[in-house]
């Protein structure tokens, strides 16, 4: 719902939206919206009183949903040929930091999975997150058709965690946000994210909500049991996994 707030702050707010969907996307190239259009679908969406770091993450979120829509419709292939333009150039610069010398052949590769696996991505909303992963899955398939070993690196405290770990981490990390903030139950989310990302015991989350132990583990056993139905979550976590 949109905010309802004096003339100053919805400026304020329109401003720094605004910038940041300007800095987007010259980063990215984003060209299948004009900026002023995704500035009034962030703000809509938006709480009043969202950080800028919540803003970015809504600007990324709702270009996302823009994204998938262009990559997977066929009535217009100008506006598809120019999603995947896009979707190449984001995983590209992705591919490039982590392994530079193989970024365009594993780029290809992942934009022929994505373009043949679309419909496997059951959330819009975590397009960039199944792109990343069939990124991943290019990378293993690139070094296994030159013939390379991946290499098995011990998992030992300290240790550097090799490129393809890192992204996997991050591609999980972002569907589970993305599924976390589909929970309808917002209390559900709030002891989810306090207990495993804040690390605090049912008694202190009982404290900070107001509410007893017992009812802080009800409500993580459901918002859990309700993840588990999350198909988006399938293609990234194995049964077992929540």
């Amino acid at each position: 719902m949109r905010r309802e707030t004096g003339l100053t702050g919805e400026v304020t707010a329109h401003q720094a939206c605004l910038g940041i969907v300007q800095d987007l996307m010259a980063r990215y190239g984003w060209r299948l919206l004009p900026a002023d259009v995704l500035v009034e679908r962030v703000l809509d969406a938006a709480s009043p009183v969202a950080s800028p770091t919540e803003l970015k993450r809504l600007v990324k979120h709702q270009y996302t949903l823009v994204l998938y829509e262009a990559c997977l419709q066929a009535e217009r292939p100008d506006r598809r040929e120019q999603g995947y333009r896009e979707l190449f150039r984001f995983l590209f610069q992705v591919a490039y930091n982590r392994w530079p010398e193989l970024a365009e052949d594993v780029t290809q590769r992942a934009l022929v999975l994505i373009y043949e696996q679309i419909d496997r991505c059951r959330s819009p909303g975590a397009f960039l997150a199944f792109a990343l992963n069939k990124l991943r899955h290019a990378f293993q398939q690139e070094h296994r058709a030159r013939g390379d070993n991946l290499p098995l690196e011990p998992i030992v405290e300290g240790s550097v965690p090799s490129p393809s770990a890192s992204l996997d981490r991050r591609e999980r990390a972002q569907v589970l946000i993305e599924a976390l903030h589909r929970l309808s139950d917002e209390r559900q989310r709030e002891v989810i994210v306090l207990k495993f990302f804040g690390g605090l015991s049912d008694e202190a989350i009982g404290d900070r909500l107001g509410i007893t132990a017992g009812h802080v583990r009800v409500l993580r056993h459901r918002g859990i049991a309700r993840l588990r139905e999350d198909e988006a979550l399938r293609e990234y976590f194995a049964p077992g996994a929540l």
